[in-house]
């Protein structure tokens, strides 16, 4: 069946009845079936509907045939036409825009036949050097069920158009559109294979480290290579998702582009998090890894070094002499590179990232620059997630208690060794400050202990400040990490 009504033998009859003789007949059923093959040999769309403008002027005897193409935007997007002159042509213009007795057969869905295009008062629009033009035949060109254009003829060499040729305007009609739905259908295919491809290449820069995940100018910049357009807008949403603006100009996006630009938008958008994850590990590798380097400098040569300086303290003897002078001189030198040591300690165990907060590069920073210069050992150890879990303003509490509680142990407990650690064990948060030295003094000023214990209180937590196993003190501070 034709999906102008009819089968495709009652539509050779027709123009057979249409020709001639037999031989006019036969030729013109070979320019349909021409017709028909160029919807499916070539791939360019303008080139099939040229052939199909060509094809139905001749058939059913018109002196002007066209045929447009509407845009997305209702405009038209190609216009080709059969039977001008170059000169009238060039004196016509631009296209016409799709208003008038054209617009009417895409408004309308339905074919226009008229004998006399003048009387009919959709006719209107015309510029001033058309061609005079009388009988007319309109046929909306459909996709499916939607109109995506129009093929239409102008005078008929004798006379108005009649049903035969209607029928047979249809039947190319048709073909115009499987040849537009099957365009399309290609440009979309090459459309998602050029987003797909650009997807993947983003994807691995993402994933190699050569475009950060917060990098939202680089991904900006490789979408509007995609879109061949300046003011592309990317921007980020509140879920860390990404969403593309097309501009303002132009044609709008159809549906199946607004889907491909999406899947694009979702692709990206779980890539940077899986970037982010890899950072994170690396963070959390390199991290871990500073770490052990600091206990192993902590554990082995600073505590070789100290047992070499005792050793030879033990021998120096008298100072004055010149071997007891030289031996001491060498125990203030290694005095001195345990103290160097201990900072490279505090350096080492600062996180990669210093453009972001950090509970711990906070607590090491106040360590270092709370013992700077004193002649104590010092060892700071985190456990658990606490970057992750303790926010800003629980870090600001943090942050007081290992103040205090080292500024009490600096002035009054005369330790050699004050013991760091912040952990996050569970539901909570448990700070403790030991030192090896004298013990809480029995009395003497506690202010500033009794705001720990008042903060510690006010957050559902506990505080206690205890003498160590051997000797010295143990202050212990316990919130949960959650506000409650």
């Amino acid at each position: 069946m034709t999906p102008g009504g009819g089968s495709v033998d009652a539509l050779v009859e027709r123009i057979m009845q249409r020709a001639a003789g037999l031989d006019e007949g036969y030729r013109r059923v070979g320019l349909l079936i021409s017709a028909a093959e160029a919807v499916t040999e070539s791939l360019d769309l303008t080139t099939r509907l040229q052939r199909i403008v060509g094809v139905a002027r001749e058939l059913v005897g018109a002196r002007y045939g066209a045929l447009g193409v509407l845009s997305p935007d209702g405009g038209l997007e190609r216009f080709l036409h059969a039977g001008f002159t170059d000169e009238q042509v060039q004196r016509l213009g631009p296209p016409p825009s799709g208003r008038g007795i054209l617009g009417a057969v895409i408004t309308e869905g339905r074919s226009i036949r008229l004998e006399h295009l003048s009387h009919d008062p959709r006719s209107v629009g015309f510029p001033a050097h058309h061609p005079p033009m009388d009988s007319f035949l309109g046929v909306p060109i459909h996709v499916d069920g939607t109109v995506f254009g129009n093929l239409y003829l102008t005078e008929h060499s004798e006379g108005p158009f009649d049903d035969i040729d209607e029928g047979i305007i249809a039947a190319l009609a048709a073909m115009a559109g499987t040849a537009i739905a099957n365009s399309r259908l290609y440009e979309q295919s090459q459309d998602d294979r050029r987003w797909l491809a650009a997807s993947e290449r983003l994807t691995q820069r993402l994933l190699s480290g050569e475009v950060g995940p917060d990098d939202l100018e680089a991904i900006t910049l490789a979408v509007r290579e995609l879109t061949a357009d300046p003011d592309t807008v990317v921007t980020e949403t509140a879920d860390g998702g990404i969403v593309i603006a097309p501009p303002t100009t132009g044609h709008p996006q159809t549906e199946a582009q607004r889907e491909t630009v999406a899947r694009f938008g979702r692709s990206v958008a779980i890539a940077r998090e899986l970037a982010r994850a890899r950072l994170d590990e690396q963070r959390v590798a390199l991290t871990d890894e500073r770490d052990r380097i600091a206990r192993d400098l902590h554990d082995h040569v600073i505590q070789s070094l100290f047992a070499v300086g005792l050793s030879l303290q033990s021998v120096v003897g008298d100072p004055s002499n010149p071997t007891g002078a030289r031996i001491a001189a060498q125990v203030d030198a290694i005095d001195s590179t345990i103290r160097q040591i201990r900072q490279a300690i505090f350096r080492l165990s600062a996180p990669p990232s210093a453009g972001t907060y950090s509970l711990r590069a906070r607590i090491n920073q106040l360590v270092r620059e709370t013992l700077e210069g004193e002649s104590l050992d010092s060892r700071l150890e985190f456990s658990g997630p606490v970057d992750t879990l303790v926010d800003l303003g629980l870090g600001d509490e943090v942050a007081a208690v290992v103040r205090e509680a080292l500024s009490n142990a600096v002035r009054h407990a005369q330790a050699g060794l004050i013991e760091v650690s912040v952990a996050v064990r569970g539901a909570l948060v448990v700070v403790t400050v030991r030192d090896d030295g004298i013990g809480m003094p029995p009395s003497g000023r506690r202010s500033g202990l009794a705001n720990l214990a008042a903060r510690a209180h006010e957050r559902g937590g506990s505080f206690t400040i205890e003498p160590a196993d051997a000797h010295g003190t143990e202050v212990r501070w316990s919130v949960p990490w959650e506000a409650r």
